[in-house]
């Protein structure tokens, strides 16, 4: 029986040092006569650095990050009995040590990434503790190797380069060993020594040293006597690296030179190295019915407020989020509903609220709503699940949405594209690329591809090739085959950004700006296709002003065929605007930027979602900073509306086939805008050039519903003038016989460029104007 400190036992512990980073690691402990066997010790150059620092007598910050063991749960007190504290405070008889005590009961290593910016690295550690091993188990198993890995690399890759020290725990018997293995195999890739807590008192057990059975009163959480063993096993691992430290060193050299020693490539992924919370005030939902502010916060987790709770059958919640992960952090207990969450479109996820195995106490859990997902922004949607307990009266709740691949612009920069990137030329009599078949060549200018948008015929002389410039071009088409590549080749301004579908899913790649020589690229769908005919969308993301592309044209395998074109569908929309209707900034997480175009997407702006959800065709002509009389580029829209891109060399594109039946106009923001920002007046003959462009747009567009609209920021709230040019150009033309006009003036607005929340606030509006006043 153990019933206090376990004294004298051996454990051996596997070290690798952090310049063997990626080679085999293991922290074992041999069972052999007399003890424990210790293994050869290879040398954790953080942790001995920051030991000897201590040694030297000076002071040193230690953290303990963890799930409820790591607080003490079950020993008593908590506080100063649980194993962390009394690791702490033996650490405090070998020098001047502050010990924080991180731990926050219920959560795992998804939840840690997201704090542990403020409340582990705030505290300028030199050592961390980090305990993860049991609650990991619950965590879905997709997650947490990244989620380990991800709080791993936030923690070496930190100022000061704190040296970390794994604690794998389980659960009693040494059950639940699947997240502690996958913790020890990257604790060796990051060259850390960890302890296998679960390996060691299973050896002890085995040779009579330690009792399961007496060491925990329930199967998951240890009573003091096992607190007391986990302590000390941690205790003689820090005393043998102690002892390991034969040299003094400075730390600040070691830190120096820990610095030159880059992270390893992750092993599963860098998405939870970079991560983004909201909570509290920063958790608002764009649109919401039936819940309102509360439900239980986590007792441990300091500064937290209320999230979101309804008892409202049907009640929905839609928050505007970004990342590759996205999941909601809930409490769960005998008495909550639960919730059903989806992201975009993606498939609905269940938030399990209702556990009736947690009786008479709160549990917390990491819900993955969706993996996957492109970088950047995302709106997600939460509602009550309908369900037996409807009518009950029972919460359902959530504290909190968590993100993960929040990736800044110069990790997303790095990140391989979802296409295959292929050879500058593919040899179509031969294979090139390692099982593929022969490839079969289909031009541009092949009639069974189908064209939306104002797409330019033979862009520099070339007959059998497209030109795209403004954002929503879209290429539709049908075939068969199990292969399929795309030829581009860049033309005008910076990288062009697309998303290409196929049998509805959706990827993304970039076309690479002109300056780097004009030379074509193909791209290749990642996988096989199966049999039978598939769909394709390809579609321009990026605004016209910004890049241009020619499309050659496409390949597939030698079985392929392209098929007739898809049915044309049944309503066209074209919008005419500025970087609103162009979806400038829509996905810039912070301020807006216009250095990474890849978070500018028209297909997300309000005219594509409003042309989505009517099933109908979409153009967009929009151009950031433009206007009627002003604009903040070179170029006014009266010169660019009607050419193929936004250019004054672009020809005038040819009559629209078949013709549009709606046309909107969202044009006005930087007419105020620019002026105001120079302190200068409104233009004083923004009416009588208003009128002349709109004139144009009829003469070009005689049968379509014209729509004038004004909307998205702020410009139409500070200039009165511009309410009253839609309604006099309106007047003007119905008084001349035009009655089929109309304005509009959107209620859903940004101070800054509106985000994709915004975007879809404006959608819904115009999509019931529409419905209800113009397409009667």
């Amino acid at each position: 029986m153990v019933t206090g400190l376990l004294v004298g036992v051996g454990l051996a512990v596997g070290l690798v040092p952090e310049a063997a980073a990626g080679q085999a690691a293991t922290a074992s402990v041999l069972p052999a006569a007399g003890g424990l066997q210790r293994t050869a010790p290879v040398v954790d150059q953080r942790l001995n650095a920051t030991l000897q620092a201590l040694a030297a007598g000076r002071p040193i910050n230690v953290v303990a990050i963890g799930g409820s063991i790591t607080t003490g749960y079950a020993a008593n007190p908590p506080r100063e009995r649980g194993w962390a504290a009394q690791v702490g405070a033996w650490l405090k008889t070998r020098g001047q040590v502050r010990f924080i005590n991180a731990g926050l009961s219920g959560t795992d290593s998804a939840v840690a990434v997201q704090r542990v910016q403020a409340q582990v690295l705030a505290e300028s550690p030199d050592l961390v503790l980090v305990e993860f091993g049991v609650n990991d188990e619950w965590l879905d198993a997709h997650v947490r190797g990244s989620s380990y890995e991800g709080l791993l690399r936030q923690l070496l890759a930190a100022p000061g380069r704190p040296a970390v020290l794994p604690v794998m725990l389980t659960r009693q018997h040494n059950q639940g060993r699947d997240a502690g293995d996958v913790q020890r195999t990257l604790a060796a890739r990051y060259g850390l020594s960890s302890i296998d807590v679960g390996g060691a008192v299973t050896q002890l057990a085995s040779m009579g040293g330690a009792d399961w059975q007496q060491l925990y009163d329930e199967p998951v959480h240890p009573n003091q006597r096992g607190h007391d063993l986990i302590a000390r096993l941690v205790i003689e691992h820090l005393q043998a690296a102690s002892a390991r430290v034969v040299e003094a060193k400075d730390k600040a050299d070691d830190k120096a030179n820990d610095r030159a020693v880059p992270l390893p490539e992750p092993l599963h992924s860098l998405a939870h190295q970079h991560v983004r919370l909201w909570q509290g005030e920063a958790l608002r939902p764009w649109r919401q019915q039936g819940f309102e502010r509360g439900g239980p916060v986590h007792p441990e987790w300091p500064a937290q407020t209320p999230g979101w709770q309804t008892t409202a059958e049907g009640a929905s919640a839609s928050f505007l989020v970004w990342g590759t992960e996205v999941a909601v952090f809930h409490a769960e207990s005998e008495h909550f509903r639960n919730l059903e969450a989806w992201v975009d479109d993606r498939p609905v996820a269940l938030l399990r609220g209702h556990v009736p195995e947690r009786k008479g106490y709160f549990g917390w859990h990491y819900s993955v709503v969706a993996q996957g997902l492109p970088p950047g922004a995302h709106l997600l949607h939460v509602r009550m699940r309908a369900d037996e307990w409807q009518g009950s009266g029972r919460p359902a709740s959530l504290l909190a949405v968590m993100g993960a691949g929040v990736y800044p612009p110069e990790v997303r920069a790095q990140l391989p594209e979802d296409l295959v990137a292929l050879p500058a030329r593919l040899d179509t009599t031969a294979d090139t690329t390692p099982g593929a078949a022969r490839w079969r060549w289909w031009p541009a200018s092949d009639a069974r591809l189908q064209w939306t948008g104002r797409v330019e015929a033979a862009p520099a002389g070339d007959a059998s090739a497209r030109g795209l410039a403004w954002s929503g071009s879209e290429l539709r088409a049908r075939f068969t085959g199990s292969t399929l590549a795309l030829r581009l080749t860049p033309r005008h301004g910076g990288t062009s950004h697309y998303t290409l579908e196929v049998d509805g899913e959706r990827l993304s790649f970039s076309v690479g700006g002109a300056g780097r020589g004009n030379e074509a690229r193909q791209w290749q769908w990642p996988r096989p296709l199966g049999p039978g005919s598939h769909e394709l969308r390809l579609v321009k993301r990026t605004e016209g002003a910004m890049s241009e592309s020619i499309f050659n044209g496409l390949w597939l395998d030698a079985a392929g065929t392209l098929l007739p074109a898809p049915p044309q569908r049944p309503l066209r929309l074209v919008f005419y605007g500025d970087s609103i209707t162009a979806g400038a900034c829509n996905g810039d997480i912070g301020d807006d930027q216009y250095d990474d175009l890849s978070t500018h997407d028209g297909t997300r702006a309000y005219g594509a979602l409003t042309a989505a959800a009517l099933g109908a065709d979409y153009q967009g002509h929009a151009v950031s900073g433009i206007g009627i009389t002003r604009t903040w580029g070179e170029l006014l829209m009266p010169q660019v509306w009607s050419r193929v891109a936004p250019r004054l060399d672009a020809p005038v594109a040819p009559a629209d086939v078949p013709k549009p039946e709606v046309v909107l106009v969202n044009l006005g923001q930087n007419d105020h805008g620019l002026p105001a920002s120079l302190g200068q007046p409104f233009a004083s003959d923004f009416g009588v050039r208003y009128l002349s462009f709109v004139r144009s747009l009829r003469q070009r567009h005689p049968q379509a519903k014209l729509v004038l609209m004004i909307g998205g920021m702020s410009a139409w709230k500070e200039q009165p003038a511009l309410l009253k040019t839609l309604a006099d150009t309106a007047s003007t033309l119905r008084a001349e016989g035009d009655t089929q006009v109309w304005t509009y003036r959107f209620e859903a607005f940004a101070w800054a460029h509106p985000r994709i929340d915004v975007h879809a606030q404006m959608a819904d509006e115009l999509l019931n104007f529409l419905r209800t006043e113009v397409l009667r």
